[in-house]
């Protein structure tokens, strides 16, 4: 999507604005930083334009330590999605996610106005939105939203700024993961407007004993095969630890993809991570999970889920190592012979 066509975009956005009473802005469930930040963006733009009152609604929960301090640090208001009363609402915006995936919870027969995202689009988008504004070539969802500020000239609070630099600097791996010149613009444009000392407490807070625990068990359940590295987490307390381990585990000198999963729930949480620019590790959770509805992701980084409810221990851990044969194979590679990764 060029920025040549913002203009063109605005005048849709008016018209659906028009007459509107409250909007109602829906994030994908267990919401990360680039959606809670492109959020308060849209938020801040439409209440800035249209002096309009708008609400953000997420399900899931925020598990990571520094996604709990972006949201105490920076005052962002988030309502629970399973205490909103819709009729209150007559606009609907979804962030960071689309009609008709399985990662939101919009309810089917309701109306949505608009979307914003930077995922593939669904594949039967038609008549699911009054305007849709997806940009694949982004890294981060937050440089389409800072380029619209920039676009309408609105001056971008230092609270709005470091929730947008903190989107970016966590969506991208600190500029290391699938980004363009935009979204370094972007980023250089927020940056200076920023609250550097807020952005290090969220970007170093402390952290909670479960996180440590959940270290130590993804170091005892990590497996490698050449450049392959996996670990089931088994029972996790939040599904946010899953692709923050996948992240973890990627890290290691000898390896290009990692593969993490955890329960929650009744769903088996999948994370794939790879440092090869040139993957495509979205299409590779496709592939895996085999329900385009219940996965996401880019080149260098993608996950989903699969429904476990009314599984057994047994079967479930069957699940989890077909998982394990079936990404080796994507992978190109037959019988793999895993090693632990760490002694003993």
């Amino acid at each position: 999507m060029k920025i040549e066509l913002y203009p063109k975009y605005l005048k849709k956005i008016d018209q659906i604005m028009h007459g509107a009473s409250h909007l109602l802005v829906v994030l994908h469930t267990n919401p990360d930083p680039d959606a809670i930040a492109s959020a308060s963006a849209l938020k801040y733009l439409i209440e800035k334009r249209y002096n309009l009152k708008t609400s953000i609604a997420f399900s899931g929960n925020i598990g990571r330590a520094e996604n709990q301090a972006m949201v105490k640090e920076l005052k962002i208001y988030l309502k629970q999605i399973a205490k909103i009363n819709w009729d209150k609402y007559d606009r609907v915006a979804l962030v960071d996610t689309q009609p008709g995936s399985g990662n939101n919870v919009l309810p089917d027969k309701l109306k949505c106005h608009l979307v914003f995202d930077h995922h593939p689009a669904q594949k039967d988008r038609k008549n699911k939105a009054d305007l849709i504004l997806i940009d694949s070539d982004l890294g981060v969802l937050a440089t389409m939203l800072i380029e619209w500020l920039k676009f309408l000239e609105m001056e971008i609070p230092p609270d709005l700024a470091t929730a947008l630099v903190y989107a970016i600097n966590s969506e991208s791996q600190h500029l290391n993961r699938e980004v363009n010149q935009r979204d370094i613009d972007a980023y250089l444009y927020v940056y200076v407007r920023a609250n550097l000392r807020k952005l290090a407490h969220i970007m170093m807070p402390p952290l909670p004993r479960q996180y440590f625990i959940s270290v130590a068990r993804t170091l005892q359940e990590a497996e490698t095969y050449r450049n392959l590295i996996q670990a089931h987490l088994g029972e996790v307390d939040s599904a946010d630890i899953v692709p923050e381990m996948a992240d973890f585990l990627v890290r290691h000198t000898r390896i290009s993809w990692s593969m993490c999963t955890g329960r929650f729930k009744d769903r088996l949480v999948i994370s794939i991570r790879s440092r090869n620019s040139n993957a495509k590790a979205g299409k590779l959770v496709r592939k895996l999970v085999k329900n385009s509805k219940t996965v996401g992701g880019h080149g260098m980084f993608a996950g989903g889920f699969l429904d476990i409810s009314g599984m057994k221990q047994n079967d479930i851990e069957i699940l989890e190592n077909q998982l394990s044969k079936e990404i080796a194979k994507l992978l190109n590679y037959s019988n793999p012979e895993w090693k632990t990764l760490l002694p003993g």
